[in-house]
């Protein structure tokens, strides 16, 4: 039998994904994690600064085996990007105990580059993070993990946390943020630590979405004592989680469409606490639609 020569194409020989335009290349490694990303430098010389004009900087301390293998990467990449960083997201998530050192690069990195979407997962021990984090006018979207704010900005006896447009503001007689993120259209607070002050505040003209989420299984969250003011003509979407009841004080939202709610009931303090939750949904008169898990409806 005669063996048929086989003749193989020359386009399968053909780099179709180098071929590509850069714009496209970025976007495709916009989706990866930055170990990754990075490691398509060695591709080819073409592909050697790709990785440096991605759309989403995706830091992840998961990726590594070694946590201190993580933090001399993001070292490493944020010196890269200093000067030339086109993200316009910046999602950074650590697990452990993160220290002084890597959280100021990164907080530092978020604020000088022209951030609009902003992801941070601090890590299990909750460290403090400094109000210059939410200095940067460009931010559109901000979603806080495991985040401690103190009253270590030089007021001891400070009691009031403010998020006026929303930045977390100090407000004192002396200290005091306003019209700093007038773009900022959802926030979101997940496992954030807010017991040392009895006052938050929340308020922005472009205000979409807000969600407020303590961890059940750790210590943090709002203060029992804690009272909650909330204004956002435009707010659509509410979300509020928390393992006990606090007072929304105050309650102006009137576009809101739908919200969810679960909390709990102290039996300690139950008939204040179902006041407190009376008065909360007594602020939502106007909602079209709500969530509303089974202890809350107990």
């Amino acid at each position: 039998m005669r063996k048929r020569s086989l003749k193989v194409s020359s386009s399968q020989h053909v780099d179709r994904l180098s071929n590509l335009p850069n714009h496209i290349i970025q976007h495709i490694l916009s989706f990866l994690d930055a170990k990754y990303a990075v490691q398509t430098s060695v591709l080819a010389k073409g592909w050697r600064n790709l990785w440096t004009s991605v759309h989403v900087l995706h830091l992840n301390s998961n990726s590594f085996r070694r946590l201190g293998c993580f933090k001399k990467f993001v070292v490493a990449v944020l010196n890269k990007l200093n000067h030339n960083s086109t993200a316009g997201t910046f999602i950074f998530s650590y697990r452990g105990r993160i220290d002084d050192y890597l959280k100021k690069r990164v907080i530092y990195f978020a604020t000088v580059h022209g951030i609009d979407h902003l992801v941070l997962d601090m890590g299990c021990k909750r460290p403090p993070v400094s109000q210059e984090l939410l200095s940067c006018q460009t931010l559109k979207t901000i979603k806080l993990k495991n985040a401690t704010f103190t009253t270590s900005f030089g007021f001891s006896k400070l009691t009031t946390l403010h998020l006026k447009h929303c930045l977390f503001s100090l407000v004192s007689n002396c200290f005091d943020f306003s019209d700093c993120l007038p773009n900022l259209s959802s926030l979101s607070l997940l496992g954030c630590d807010f017991t040392r002050f009895k006052v938050l505040k929340i308020s922005g003209p472009q205000l979409l979405n807000v969600t407020i989420r303590s961890m059940w299984y750790s210590y943090g969250g709002l203060s029992k004592g804690c009272k909650v003011e909330i204004s956002a003509p435009k707010l659509t979407f509410f979300s509020y989680r928390e393992s006990h009841v606090v007072d929304f004080s105050v309650i102006n939202l009137p576009s809101l469409q739908h919200a969810d709610v679960d909390v709990f009931l102290s039996y300690e303090e139950e008939n204040k606490d179902i006041q407190c939750l009376l008065k909360f949904f007594q602020g939502l008169y106007n909602v079209q639609s709500a969530t509303l898990s089974y202890s809350t409806i107990q």
